[in-house]
This record gives structure tokens, sequence and C-alpha cells, in this order.
């Protein structure tokens, strides 16, 4: 004998919406908040974390205690604008969990390529730095465009990995774009490595101004699962 329940969503008793709703082509819509536990198949491997947008102020911007455990990877979305002329935006990997810490030993190294409209550029590249280098100076006039929009890949060590890919297994890569104070546009496709041992494990990360802080913003962060 076959049991069949036919319906067209799904609500808990004390819920004000519909948590799933059934379409008549088989398709199934889920709350984006949605989990799983045991075991699933057809779910995205591919996860955002957070989306926010924020007018206010912030010396840096701060994402600790990420679920490392779930997440090898991570992909960060963000635009905003900084709070002075000729300020350059870096990042440093963060450990410690709820309680993070900068990551900020003098084992960073980085390189990118700035690309002018004129058609020519400009090539940057550090190595003993204590912090990853993002671009040039940022502009602030929020009436002309003015400030940073960077999208960034970021791989995280942990114990998992085999021997000594662990040391090779913190960096990053992003693609930006600015316009600076004299009203300049500036892209640049950069790389990035922290390279010290084989046990610093990151669960967070930063992006902060050389000066000054961080105003008016957006972003998303995503998760890569292992």
């Amino acid at each position: 004998m076959t049991s069949k329940l036919i319906v067209n969503s799904v609500r808990h008793t004390g819920a004000s919406a519909d948590g799933i709703t059934l379409a008549s082509d088989g398709s199934v819509t889920l709350p984006g908040n949605a989990t799983c536990s045991g075991t699933a198949s057809g779910f995205s491997d591919y996860v955002k974390l957070q989306r926010a947008t924020n007018g206010g102020v912030a010396s840096s911007l701060i994402f600790d205690d990420l679920d490392v455990a779930t997440y090898k990877f991570f992909e960060l979305f963000l635009a905003f604008v900084p709070s002075a002329d000729n300020e350059k935006p870096y990042f440093r990997f963060r450990t410690g969990g709820s309680s993070g810490t900068d990551v900020n030993g003098t084992h960073y190294a980085y390189g990118y390529r700035e690309s002018y409209p004129t058609n020519t550029g400009l090539d940057v590249s550090a190595s003993g730095q204590n912090e990853i280098r993002l671009h040039g100076n940022q502009g602030y006039n929020t009436n002309n465009g003015e400030g940073l929009r960077i999208n960034m890949r970021m791989m995280f060590a942990d114990s998992s990995d085999n021997g000594s890919s662990a040391q090779l297994s913190n960096f990053i890569t992003w693609g930006a774009s600015r316009v600076d104070g004299s009203d300049n546009y500036r892209s640049a496709s950069g790389n990035g490595i922290y390279n010290e041992n084989t046990t610093t494990f990151p669960t967070g990360f930063k992006i902060f101004m050389g000066s000054g802080t961080l105003n008016s913003m957006s972003y998303g962060l995503y998760g890569l699962k292992r």
C-alpha cells in the first residue's frame, strides 16, 4: 500500500508564513536560512553566509568564527567608501574563533597589477609584510563614485591539509576597482599568501584601511563546502 500526502506548502504552527512551498513542476522552495542534518543530496556547496549593508562607520570589517569545519573556501563581494582620501586597503587572516586576533607576522607576500584607462599600468609586489595590500589610494567622495569595489576568494589552511600543503593553503586572490580622490579609475588583479608554517589555521579575516575607517558599505560573504 502506498501513502501519499498532497500539499502545496508546509508551515509550522507557530509561524506566520510558509516555510516550504511546492510547485506543480516538482520544484521545492526552502527558506534562505534552511539547514540540513543527516544525509541529503541536491543542495548547493556554495552557500550564502552573510549579507549586509551599513551606512555607519567601522574601523575595519571583521569576519570571525567562520564555520571552517564546513567550509574550506570563502568568497567576499564588498563595496565601501573610506573616511579619507589617499589611504590604501589591506587584508589579514585572523585566528581564535569568536575571540579572534589578527595574524600579523611578517610572512605575507602579495602582488597585483593595476590597469589604467590609458592602456598603461603599474605592478605592485612585496614580501615580508604583516598584511596584504589590496589596491592603491582610495577616494572618499560619496557623490562621485569614489571608493573600492572588490571580489575576493580565500583558502584557509587546517589540520586536514596534507603535510606541507598546510603552509601553501593560506592564500587569497582578488579583482578590484577603485576611483581615487582625483576621479581616476584604476582596476587591479592580485594574489597574496601567508607563508609562515604548517600550523597557522585561520578562523576569520579582516579588511581595513591604512588609516581611518570604512564608511558606507555593502557586502556578501559566501562559503564553499569541503
